[in-house]
This record gives structure tokens, C-alpha cells and sequence, in this order.
């Protein structure tokens, strides 16, 4: 069953709302470059990058669970984060279009595999490299990421117009 035209409505409001958090997060990956490529970097510098990486994916993710939260169905169990990921790439008949492309799904996972590194490592331990390498794909994601949101969103206004001339 559809979901109400004020639901759709509210889901548009969120999806352009996390947009925005997005792109204020990826706007910082410049500065966190410079910083992690200074020498003799601080911890607290590279647990900040860290936590950028980690927030930008979550923010990303987030509106992809108000996607599934609203529309359906949400994963559940332990790997439940990737499965939201991989079937944001589904179209799912009847009940939504693929939300991501296979390319755009696969520039997340990067950063969804990063996140839980960090989640489960010391700042000591996070490796500058594979940082510099997510700071370098920060554009691409982004870009790609707002696209397919944006697409989402216009199909979303379409069957809002949809519900209500029925």
C-alpha cells in the first residue's frame, strides 16, 4: 500500500534537508586533506578526519533508512547496513524505484567499510592513506549520491501528483 501524500511529502523535506548536511560535511574535505597531509599530523587531527568520513557516510545513510523507513522494507539483523545499501539499488515493483545506482552504491560501501574501521579501531591505529584515498572520493560520492537522491525526489513529486488526481 502507498504510503499518504503528507508522508512522501514529509520524506522529500528530510531527503533535501540531509542534502544539505551532506554537502556541508563534504564541503570540509579539502581542509581535512591539507590537515592529514601535514607532517608529524596530531591524533586528534586524524580522529577528526576520521569522524568527518564516518558523518558523512552516516549522513548519507541516514537518508537512506528515512527512504526504507518510509517506502519499505527496512533490513534488519547484524548486517543490516550493507543490505541497506545494496537494496537501495533494487527496483522494488510497486513500491519504489532503485534509489542508487550500482556505481553510486559502490562509491558508498567504500565509506560504509571505512566507518565501522573506525568505529572498531584506535585513533592510533587509522591509516592516513585510506583516508586521503575516501577525502580524494569525496566529489565523485557526493555528486553521484545527490543525483540519485534527486532523482528519487522528482519520481517521489510525481506520484504525490499521482495520488492525488486519483
Amino acid at each position: 500500500m502507498a504510503p499518504d501524500t503528507a508522508r512522501l511529502r514529509l520524506l522529500i523535506a528530510e531527503l533535501d534537508d540531509e542534502l544539505g548536511k551532506v554537502q556541508r560535511l563534504f564541503d570540509q574535505f579539502g581542509h581535512a586533506e591539507e590537515s592529514l597531509r601535514r607532517p608529524n599530523v596530531d591524533h586528534l587531527i586524524v580522529y577528526g578526519v576520521a569522524a568527518l568520513l564516518e558523518s558523512f557516510y552516516t549522513s548519507m545513510e541516514k537518508s537512506l533508512a528515512r527512504i526504507a523507513n518510509t517506502l519499505g522494507p527496512e533490513p534488519v539483523g547484524p548486517s543490516w547496513h550493507r543490505q541497506l545499501l545494496m537494496s537501495m539499488t533494487l527496483d522494488v515493483p510497486e513500491v519504489r524505484p532503485a534509489v542508487l545506482n550500482a556505481a553510486t552504491a559502490l562509491a558508498l560501501d567504500s565509506f560504509l567499510s571505512f566507518r565501522h574501521r573506525f568505529r572498531n579501531l584506535y585513533v592510533f591505529d587509522l591509516e592516513h592513506e585510506p583516508m586521503l584515498r575516501l577525502l580524494a572520493q569525496g566529489a565523485s560520492a557526493c555528486s553521484s549520491f545527490e543525483t540519485d537522491i534527486r532523482a528519487l525526489i522528482a519520481h517521489l513529486r510525481e506520484w504525490i501528483v499521482a495520488l492525488e488526481a486519483s
